[in-house]
């Protein structure tokens, strides 16, 4: 039995981007299609056919394989079924057969891409993919998504200001860096893109002017821009009848490249000072200046500017935290953020024009996690975590863990890049730690940071749990 076989039985359960299908009947094969719209919709994935589910099957290693030979005319009405997919996904339907010699039968695997510029739809349909289930959205889950994964772009659009309450010191700072000549504010703005005629052929604003230039963007525009930062005694954020916060929280706003100094300034002002525990010693913060900068910078540029809700910044003793509303973009997921360039921006008016100011912030473009992961490495630090949809429906949670890494932790992350799954016997043998209880402790602490993933909750099936990484693809040949 060749590896591959070999690793897809050993998979234990199906996720968001993996699905193990034993067709059936004609009611699964509607289900197909629905899973393969979703899975494009959200961030790609693969369906491997004519295997049993791990988690239903009573069956043992090779009786799971079914094979397409079971009903070799489903397998092809599958086929046909995905050209009605809406728009069409060119070239999608071409799986790889893979022969299975000991028992003579085959399996299909699919690989789905992640769409990058719309939604596709079965049906007039359209699925978004959850942990293990497919979603079908509203009309209105539809417009609020498409602005969240950047289909539509918030940053262009025009908004009823007053183009008087643009004409501050931010806007002659950035009209004089770019040797712009000092005419009509609307002039200016509209022969940069910042603003257009409307339908009633009436000058507007767009909003990403208005957060470029406006002293209060919050206050005159139908939305959040805004920066709350919150510092919390202890570990976790707890609601009784007095929250425990630190300091009351504070609020940031303003034109865009004064928000994001005032938001540096103002955290790393907390991180340089600590936090005084009750035994009088004060927690110091590890966590590298230009790794806090650069996750507020690009939190600010890249969030989506038509969700009503200011970006969060979150201090505790042993992390970071910094949730934006926005979901990856384009080509982005959770698995490939720190490997590959995005292919665009979110907000590229707003981008282009915060680079005309004197002294913009940090902008290194899509390099950004990158130069994220490798300062916190430099450091011996946990490499950021980013928690999204679907636990986040439109959110993007920036985790960066004040902690250095242990010897043990590099161990199994390298095990289980390479294997994708690790028991506790098997953390304990490449780690050298004996006691099942310690490396069952530093098991459970890594999967309440989000560094890994438990699979197999039961108790009666304890011996059997494995874990992955959080951020790791579920299949990969």
């Amino acid at each position: 039995m060749n590896e591959l076989i070999k690793r897809i039985l050993n998979i234990p359960e199906e996720t968001q981007t993996l699905e193990i299908k034993r067709v059936e009947g004609d009611k699964l094969v509607t289900k197909v299609i629905e899973t393969i719209v979703a899975m494009t919709n959200t961030d790609g994935g693969t369906i491997i056919f004519w295997v049993d589910d791990p988690e239903k099957t009573k069956l043992n290693w090779l009786d799971r394989i079914f094979g397409i030979e079971e009903n070799i005319e489903l397998f092809d009405t599958i086929g046909r079924e995905v050209q009605k997919i809406s728009p069409p996904i060119w070239h999608l339907w071409n799986p790889e057969i893979i022969e299975i010699p000991e028992i003579w039968k085959r399996i299909a695997i699919l690989n789905i891409p992640k769409s990058v510029s719309w939604f596709h739809s079965i049906n007039n349909q359209v699925y978004l993919r959850q942990f293990k289930s497919n979603k079908r959205l509203t009309v209105q889950e539809i417009v609020k998504m498409n602005y969240a994964k950047w289909f539509e772009k918030a940053d262009k659009e025009l908004v009823d200001v007053d183009f008087s309450l643009l004409n501050t010191q931010y806007f002659h700072d950035w009209r004089e860096k770019r040797w712009l000549p000092f005419i009509d504010i609307e002039d200016i703005l509209f022969s940069t893109w910042l603003a257009r005629k409307n339908s009633s052929w009436i000058m507007q604003p767009t909003r990403a002017a208005v957060m470029l230039f406006a002293l209060f963007p919050t206050n005159i525009m139908e939305t959040k821009c805004a920066i709350r930062v919150f510092q919390y005694e202890g570990t976790i954020e707890t609601f009784k009848q007095t929250p425990n916060y630190i300091w009351t929280p504070k609020t940031i706003d303003g034109p865009i490249i004064k928000m994001i100094k005032d938001a540096h300034e103002y955290v790393l002002g907390l991180l340089r000072s600590g936090i005084q525990m009750e035994s009088w010693f004060r927690t110091k913060y590890q966590i590298p200046e230009r790794v806090i900068r650069e996750a507020i910078t690009n939190a600010v540029i890249h969030r989506d500017y038509n969700i009503k809700r200011d970006i969060e910044v979150k201090i505790f003793e042993d992390r970071v935290e910094i949730t934006s509303p926005w979901l990856f973009p384009y080509n982005i997921t959770k698995s490939n953020i720190w490997r590959v360039r995005s292919d665009g921006y979110r907000n590229d008016l707003l981008v282009k024009h915060l680079r005309e100011f004197p002294n913009p912030p940090n902008l290194d473009q899509n390099e950004w996690v990158k130069a994220m992961r490798n300062e916190m490495a430099s450091n011996n630090l946990f490499a950021p975590l980013y928690i999204t949809y679907p636990l986040y429906q439109d959110a993007v949670e920036v985790v960066l863990l004040n902690e250095q890494q242990p010897s043990e932790w590099e161990k199994v992350r390298q095990y289980l890049e390479e294997h994708v799954y690790i028991t506790n016997l098997e953390a304990r043998k490449i780690t050298g730690i004996v006691q099942v209880h310690t490396m069952s402790k530093l098991l459970r602490k890594w999967t309440q940071q989000w560094l890994i993933t438990k699979i197999g909750a039961s108790e009666s099936t304890r011996k059997f749990t494995k874990y992955k990484l959080t951020i790791a693809l579920d299949f990969q040949k």
